[in-house]
């Protein structure tokens, strides 16, 4: 324990150095004084967030921004950071998602998907209609009560089937369903996960408007395709034995006869108007007034009414479904924070009064010209890949989205193709448990075999590039063209 506070505070004082010792060396290229300064908020800020912590780190960057000189001061910096378009929906998403979560629509769902009979006898169709369950319930706003009921299913078929507590079963569903979580939760671009990396290609991209449509497509057949091809390369490739798996009778435990409750219906009534709420302006004509309305309205307004009418509502014992007080304790405050300094920061990092952009462009132009943007987009998604297994995805995602999808535009390339490719190969962080927070998770749950996680993580790593590069790319130059 003493050891692990001396490192921290050896981190801090790294931190602290890099902030303030950078902004002394002499400038160089088209840098100017100013943008040593920045440069080493910027850096040190990357470093605390990669050994340190995420939230107070970023307050303090935005404090340390001011103190060198960037900007009209503290409370300017501040403001900045926290009218970022993004922050409303985001804290307003967290809210939301938990109060759909509180109606346990999770042990509904899976009780009639796992009650099918397809699945007796078949373990990797079990395995698929288990990933699909997961994706289900996912876009129910279950967040991780989905997940770890999934796996409280997969303990249980493998006692039945005989296996030790550590086995290849359980390690292969929770690898799979880790996966299968991350790519589900970008199905719907309101969810916070796609939000707020959408937000960080808004900041390089202002002028570029994600189509809600192509999106939702996109990412549908991608979760889908991942549910049904990934357990065939299992079956077919690593060929582990389920003999044992085929003879679980799932019927005594999921008999499909659980009926869904008063609250239950609520809640999947309000997840559904909000749906259509945000995809009807993409069909209806732009004259009707109800696609006014709901354009005008925005996800944030959309949000807003769904959080509303979630507190207003009084269930049969008169109590009120939800407390927003108490719902907004599942908002995530490193994400906030780290939203609220990456708009200030980036701001800081392009601006030519400080010379940091202008500088990495001259040194990567000439690169740029020798390669081809298809070429290009490869490079940056194995290159930032395997980096993103060793180092936390998200410090990766706040640098390089903003940086490169405009790079790619200037090579002629499409900046939402670049920013797909961008989300898969830096969110696709499952082989170390200090690749994501989603990987640590997976290594850190019951009854794997930790060494064959690694080979599992890192298979999935490798099948998502290449999906993307096979499905996602093409469709994604025809459906969201730029």
């Amino acid at each position: 324990m003493e050891k692990r506070k001396n490192m921290y505070y050896i981190h801090v004082a790294i931190y602290l150095i890099i902030t303030f010792g950078i902004g002394f060396l002499p400038p160089f290229a088209q840098i100017t004084e100013l943008g040593m300064r920045v440069l080493g908020v910027f850096l040190g800020v990357i470093y605390a967030w990669c050994f340190i912590a995420l939230d107070w780190t970023s307050i303090l960057s935005l404090c340390f921004l001011a103190a060198i000189g960037y900007g009209e001061g503290g409370d300017a910096l501040f403001l900045s950071g926290w009218s970022f378009q993004t922050i409303p929906p985001m804290i307003l998403s967290f809210i939301f998602a938990e109060g759909i979560a509180q109606s346990r629509l999770t042990q509904y769902v899976a009780d009639k998907i796992l009650s099918l009979k397809i699945f007796k006898g078949k373990p990797y169709v079990l395995l698929s209609g288990m990933l699909i369950t997961l994706a289900i319930l996912t876009l129910l706003q279950c967040n991780y009560a989905g997940l770890f009921l999934l796996w409280g299913v997969s303990y249980s078929i493998s006692d039945r089937a005989g296996f030790p507590k550590k086995n290849t079963w359980n390690t292969m569903v929770i690898a799979s369903t880790i996966a299968v979580f991350v790519w589900a939760s970008y199905i719907f671009p309101f969810m916070p996960g796609p939000l707020m990396q959408i937000s960080f290609f808004s900041t390089g991209m202002p002028d570029a408007e994600i189509p809600f449509v192509g999106w939702f497509v996109i990412w549908a057949c991608y979760c889908l395709i991942y549910c049904i091809a990934w357990p065939l390369l299992i079956k077919f490739i690593l060929r582990p034995d389920l003999s044992a798996i085929a003879n679980v009778d799932l019927s005594t435990t999921y008999q499909g006869k659980t009926k869904m409750l008063p609250d239950q219906k609520f809640c999947l009534a309000i997840l559904i108007a909000f749906i259509v709420a945000m995809v009807s302006p993409q069909f209806l004509p732009d004259g009707w007034a109800i696609t006014k309305v709901f354009t005008t309205l925005g996800l944030s307004g959309c949000l807003g009414i769904a959080c509303a009418i979630l507190a207003a509502y009084k269930k049969a014992d008169g109590e009120h479904y939800i407390s927003l007080q108490t719902a907004a304790n599942a908002i995530s405050w490193n994400i906030i924070w780290l939203l609220v300094a990456t708009e200030p920061l980036a701001s800081a990092f392009n601006s030519e009064e400080c010379g940091i952009l202008s500088s990495i462009m001259t040194v990567v132009t000439p690169l740029l010209t020798a390669l081809s943007p298809s070429v290009f987009l490869i490079i940056c998604m194995v290159v930032l890949g395997l980096a993103t297994q060793f180092i936390h995805n998200m410090v990766l995602i706040v640098v390089f989205i903003p940086l490169l999808c405009p790079l790619y535009v200037q090579m002629g390339g499409n900046p939402f193709v670049m920013f797909l490719a961008l989300a898969v190969a830096m969110n696709a962080a499952f082989t170390t448990p200090a690749a994501s927070w989603s990987s640590a998770m997976m290594f850190g749950a019951e009854n794997i075999i930790t060494s064959k996680m690694y080979l599992h993580g890192f298979s999935h790593f490798v099948f998502s590039l290449l999906l993307f590069l096979v499905l996602i790319m093409p469709l994604a130059s025809i459906l969201m063209p730029y």
